[in-house]
């Protein structure tokens, strides 16, 4: 997307001239006003601009390609200059309680922490409000943290709906072969735990 000629501070760039791009609600797929979050869709050519399909896996592919629209799983919204700018994938995106809680932002002022040295957060059943916000915790070598030290922190720093409400510590995150944290396995633990 990000074309040399056409940069902005922030923004991923804008769509490619041959792809149709809409931001979508992320619910009813309506487009969204500029400057408001919502999914990024793509129309163009199948097997050409955008993807055939998921090898083996139709069901995946009806989910992802409906209609003539690519539905990214990409959260961003757009300027009135057509720029993106890119927020968060909609299946790290948390609904707490009719609010939209992004994990990245969540995530990145817990690495700001100095004790922590990584953080995952995820969305976990809530009978009462949805989802709960968790936070998987690896602290720094030598670092002593509790569960109400994170909350402290984060109410600090974030709005009260996006603080989490469980925290859980790991020696480490599990991750796939590219390093990618490996979240379904955090949630199974974490909703197995909250279970028992």
């Amino acid at each position: 997307m990000n074309r040399p000629d056409r940069q902005k501070i922030g923004s991923v760039g804008q769509p490619l001239p041959q792809l149709e791009m809409k931001i979508a609600d992320m619910d009813t797929g309506d487009p969204v006003p500029l400057d408001e979050q919502g999914e990024i869709c793509v129309r163009g050519e199948r097997g050409r601009s955008i993807m055939l399909g998921y090898y083996k896996d139709e069901q995946s592919t009806a989910e992802t390609i409906r209609g003539d629209l690519l539905h990214t799983g990409d959260n961003a919204y757009a300027d009135e200059q057509g720029y993106l700018y890119f927020f968060d994938r909609k299946k790290d995106m948390i609904k707490r309680a009719g609010e939209n809680v992004s994990a990245i932002e969540v995530e990145s002022v817990l690495v700001d922490h100095p004790m922590i040295a990584e953080a995952a957060i995820i969305g976990i059943a809530d009978p009462i409000r949805d989802e709960a916000v968790a936070a998987v915790v690896v602290i720094a070598d030598g670092a002593d943290l509790t569960e109400d030290d994170v909350t402290a922190y984060c109410k600090e720093r974030l709005s009260r709906f996006k603080v989490p409400t469980v925290v859980a510590f790991e020696t480490e995150l599990p991750k796939t072969s590219i390093g990618k944290v490996r979240k379904d396995e955090l949630r199974k633990r974490l909703e197995g735990a909250e279970s028992v």
